[in-house]
Parts: C-alpha cells; structure tokens; sequence
C-alpha cells in the first residue's frame, strides 16, 4: 500500500512539482502550520529558520530512520531548537513523533534525529519546524518486514562531480519507485573540473569550513534536493570527499598534517550526512541492512583501512605486488564483520554496495591492470573473499561505484575468468557485478570521445573473458530489482550537459537465482 500511495502521489503532483508542493501541505487555510501543540508550539523554538540544503532521511531501519537538516548558524547564536513532526499522512495529520530537536553549533547547524517507534515497510512524511518557518516535507520508507518476501527496489548513484554536469539525474531517481537510495561514493569532489556550471574555486579544501563548503555548494542543486526528500539514503564514503585514491596513511601527492586534514574530512561527512555513528567507533560507516527475507544490503568501506596501492598507484601495468598476501582494502575488523555476515545471511540475495571495482579489469594483451586503487590491487584479499563467497555464500550481487564507466560483469574466485591473458584464471563462479556509471563525473567517452570510447569498449570485452557488457559513453543511474527468482539492474542513462535531460533505459542485466551468470536483456 506504500508504494501504491507513493505512485499516486507522484502521478498527481508530477516530478518537478514534488519539493514545492511538499511545503503547502502542512499549512493551514489560514496560512497557520497544522498541528502548532505542544512541542511544535514551544516558545523556544528559533525564528527565521531556513533550510537551504534541505532534508534527509538517512540508513532506514524496520522502526525508523535519522532525519537530517540544517539551519544556518548565522541566524542564530549558539544551538537552536526546532520541532520535528512525522506523520504516516503528506499532510502531517495524526502524527506519529512530535517532538523538539536541537540543531548544534558545535556540527554547524546540523539535525540527527533518530526516529524510532515507527511502523516496518510504512511511507512516512516528515517535516522540521521554526517558530515562524517550516522546512519542505520530506518522505521515506521504513525496512520491510523481517518475514516479508516482496520484491526489493534500490537506486544506486556515484561520482557527481558538480561542475561537470546538471544533476537531471536525481530529478529522474527522485521519481523511481523504491526503497531506498544508495551513494556508492564520491557525493563531493575535494579537486573540480571546469564544466557547463563553471569552476569551483573551493581546490583541496584544508580546513573543516572550507570542507563544509563543498557539501553546501553540491546541496543548493534543486533536483539532489528533490531526490532525498523523496527516498530514504544510504551513503557509503569513497575517496573524493577527501583526496583522490587516498589511504589510509597517505595520499599520491605529499600532504602536510595529512591526518588533521582526513580527520576534517570526516567530520564535515558525518556532519552532513543523514548517519547514526557507532558509540564505540566513531568513524565506522560500513554496516548492513535487512530488506526483508529478500535481501541484505552490505555497504563497505574501501578506504578508511585501505593499505597503500602498489605499484606507486600505476594504471593499465603489470604490478606483482599486487597479488601479495597481507595487503589489505578492508582491513582485518571490516573483513571479519563482512565474511560472517555473508555466511551467515538468511537473505535470499547477498547484496553488496562497494565503492572501488572487484572484478579484474585488464586493459592489454599482456594482462596489465587498469588501476591499482581498485580491488585489482589487493588481489590476495579478493580472492580470499570470493572463494568464501564461490563455497559458502549464494546469490551474491555486487554494486559498484568510482569508474565512471559502465560494466556488467562476471565474478570468478581470483576476479578473472579462466582464459583471462596475464592473470590467475578462477576455477568457481562467485556471484555478479554490476558497476553503474557517474552521474557527471568524466568518463571514457567525455576523454576520448564516441569513436575513441567504442574501440576502448572492445578492447575491455576482448581482454576480459567475465566481462558481459561495458558502455563507456553514458551518465546516470542504476535501479537494481531483487525477486525470489532474479535480480535485475536497470541501467538509465541521463544526458549530464542539459539541466532537462530526459531518462532512457540503455541496457538491462539480469542474473537468475542459484546462477553466478550475467544475462544481458
């Protein structure tokens, strides 16, 4: 019934008119917000309140889900107070939670609000509240029941850089029917490339509010906005919200007080992200989520343990070091929680959201890797936890981030299909992996052009035998629909140079239950 109300809602209000329309409907006739008791009506609560980078609805839960916002402290001194109000009804009637909530200095502004109490796989419609302003109305879906067989509808972005494109792409995500929305990394850019919106002189930001800045300026986009006011989020954190292809010690360039800078980094992250943090691990992101019998949701972390690259991070060579033993992506914490949770998983699809590409990506008759930032770089590791997933883990599904490009593809024990040149060929299927394309961030085709982008394309296929799909031309999105029977990724590509770029569904890639198969559909 959620979804079904959610469609008819959208259907009424058409996608553009969502986030304007949201605000009207918590207003009386007379121009008086609904409800306005108890604590929506403190005298406390802070006048003038504006909310210039909306709202969030962050890591769902069966009963809940943080809500975020953010109140520019310049309209206040100190910590302010709001009310918030969540209601199962747009126009916040019968409310579930009212309540106030406190937007500190010390976090710049920022709300986290852990909703609780709430009712598993429920629409809620949420708003926060001034004493004489009201921010729009934001909706989201809880988890669905831990019994629940139905289908599972994910959308997954990544790599946005903001002056390279217009975001028409979550003005399209905002109108899927889903669940929830997954950033496989990269929602900011620390560098900038000069695109149809112009340069960001805001270069390596150094200190926090420089850091802060980049969330702002990516958040004054209208259709991001739109996106998570609709649909619950997950963020999972990559390397551009810092430095590109960091470590954990250390970036490719020399960097003084390179920890305080990273440790800044996180916290204009946490900040500005809509995420509970772990009591006993401050900094700790990865985490899963259970959808149901249908499907458990892993989103890892592949740089906050991330030993160094070897090789000096080179591109398209031949690397022996790549394949030592000890050399970690995950680290030894990260992997045990990640190898537990697999085997012992009562989803019927393992379904993992990862930042870097795991499977092996050979760009030369010789078997030379493209990019050691990936998993083609901590190859022992792979295979150690692709041979736990080939002998004791069914239906795995990986969702990737970072290339930019777009490919469907195989996973074997070592990352590369028997016959592969140059590399270990595997012995056992391990599951699937489907890598979805940047939203705006330059990609093969934006470097090399069409004709450049096509020869590339068949280079990629001819070299790696576990490849079933590659197209390294298009931007946008991907939508992932898990049944008891198939998971589906529906790839849709967005023209990133128009602000009104229409949406097309460019390919579609399916593997079937008990498989480790790619089809192409």
């Amino acid at each position: 019934m959620a979804d079904l109300t959610r469609r008819t809602v959208l259907g009424a209000l058409g996608v553009a008119g969502v986030t304007a329309a949201a605000p009207a409907t918590a207003w009386s006739a007379t121009g008086t917000p609904l409800l306005r008791t108890a604590a929506d009506a403190s005298p406390t609560l802070v006048r003038g309140a504006t909310f210039p980078e909306g709202i969030m609805a962050g890591v769902p839960r069966t009963d809940g889900a943080t809500l975020w916002t953010r109140v520019p402290r310049g309209l206040f001194d100190g910590d302010a107070e709001l009310a918030i109000v969540v209601s199962k009804q747009r126009d916040l009637g019968r409310p579930e939670i009212v309540q106030t909530v406190i937007a500190e200095k010390q976090w710049d502004g920022c709300v986290h609000f852990q909703a609780t109490g709430l009712a598993a796989g429920a629409e809620y419609f949420y708003q926060f509240r001034g004493k004489d302003s009201v921010s729009p109305v934001g909706r989201f879906q809880t988890l669905r029941p831990a019994d629940s067989n139905q289908p599972v509808r994910i959308g997954f972005f990544t790599c946005q850089g903001f002056t390279e494109g217009y975001y028409a792409t979550h003005r399209h995500l905002a109108a899927e029917d889903l669940d929830l929305v997954v950033c496989l990394g990269d929602y900011v850019y620390e560098a900038t490339v000069p695109g149809v919106r112009g340069i960001d002189l805001n270069l390596y930001p150094q200190i926090l509010p420089t850091m802060r800045a980049k969330y702002t300026l990516y958040r004054s986009d209208p259709n991001l906005k739109a996106m998570h006011a609709q649909h619950a989020f997950l963020p999972l954190w990559d390397d551009h919200e810092f430095r590109n292809n960091y470590s954990k010690d250390n970036w490719t360039l020399p960097e003084l007080f390179f920890q305080e800078k990273k440790s800044a980094a996180w916290h204009a992250w946490f900040e500005r992200m809509p995420v509970p943090r772990y009591s006993g691990d401050m900094t700790r992101t990865y985490r899963s989520l259970k959808l149901g019998r249908t499907v458990e949701l892993f989103a890892i972390d592949n740089r906050q343990y991330k030993d160094d690259q070897p090789c000096d991070d080179g591109g398209s060579i031949i690397c022996e070091a790549a394949d030592a033993p000890g050399r970690s992506m995950l680290g030894a914490a990260q992997k045990s929680w990640l190898e537990d949770g697999l085997r012992s998983s009562g989803a019927r699809w393992k379904v993992l959201a990862n930042p870097n590409m795991m499977m092996g990506m050979v760009t030369g008759a010789a078997g030379e890797r493209a990019f050691m930032d990936t998993w083609d770089g901590y190859g022992a590791e792979r295979t150690e936890l692709l041979s736990l997933a080939a002998e004791r883990v069914s239906d795995l599904v990986v969702v990737t981030g970072d290339d930019h490009d777009t490919f469907s593809g195989e996973l074997w024990d070592t990352g590369f299909a028997p016959g592969t040149p140059g590399n270990p060929g595997g012995t056992r299927r391990a599951g699937v992996e489907f890598v979805v394309p940047s939203v705006s961030s330059t990609n093969t085709g934006d470097t090399k052009g069409v004709t450049g982008a096509k020869a590339e394309e068949q280079k990629r296929l001819q070299y790696n035998p576990h490849l079933k799909q590659v197209d390294m031309r298009q931007h946008g999105y991907g939508v992932l629909e898990v049944t008891q029977d198939d998971a589906t990724l529906s790839y849709r590509a967005v023209d990133k140079l128009h602000a009104n770029a229409g949406v097309d569904t460019s390919y579609q890639v399916r593997t079937a239950r008990g498989s480790s198969t790619v089809e192409v559909i």
